[in-house]
């Protein structure tokens, strides 16, 4: 088995900055210990879908709404498309149960999880830091929390979650995922910022 390592392994150990007042507004790091698949259903299997990973996901998963995250026992559906949502799970059992679960027939689950990483943006300054960069209305009354949202930022797409009052999470490209991270962090040099080792998940 080969061991996931994070793009970031280096940056996460630098420390912080202070901002232009001398605090820290914002801690800016990584999550670990998720997994990530993307469940597809094909036109007139809803039925069909739904029965296969109502064991898996429960007998409503293919109910999310667009934008909004439906939780439940440690899984995070996200509606991404209206015949297919990303299915985020901290027990790494689902992913193999739901792949094992969905008939050909149906639609297709494709794994995410070494394709992406999950960052943590945290504090009074993280909606300022976000809105230099995405053009998503993030006002609270606009973006509340447990939505989500498919964006860009520098030029790359992510995946947007509003998690708590002062905290979001970004899904982004592995590919792209130092340059998102030194987007961050140059956005945050007013503010001041804090990098923090990788809290638990909490999908």
């Amino acid at each position: 088995m080969f061991e996931r390592r994070s793009p970031l392994a280096r940056q996460l150990t630098g420390g912080g900055r202070d901002g232009l007042d001398g605090r820290r507004a914002l801690r800016i790091g990584e999550i670990g210990g998720w997994e990530l698949a993307q469940l597809a259903v094909f036109a007139g299997q809803e039925a069909a879908m739904a029965a296969a990973i109502a064991p898996v996901l429960g007998a409503d998963a293919l109910a999310a709404r667009a934008g909004h995250v439906q939780r439940r026992e440690g899984i995070g559906l996200y509606r991404t498309a209206p015949d297919a949502c990303w299915v985020l799970a901290s027990d790494p059992r689902v992913v193999p149960h739901l792949l094992a679960a969905v008939p050909v027939s149906a639609g297709c689950v494709t794994v995410l999880t070494h394709s992406r990483l999950r960052l943590l943006l945290d504090g009074p300054a993280a909606r300022t830091v976000l809105g230099a960069g995405i053009s998503v209305d993030l006002h609270p009354r606009s973006f509340a929390v447990g939505e989500f949202a498919q964006t860009a930022l520098h030029h790359t797409g992510v995946v947007l979650e509003r998690c708590a009052q002062d905290r979001y999470e970004l899904y982004v490209l592995r590919t792209f995922a130092l340059s998102i991270w030194e987007w961050l962090l140059d956005a945050a040099l007013p503010v001041g910022y804090e990098i923090t080792a990788p809290p638990a998940p909490s999908p």
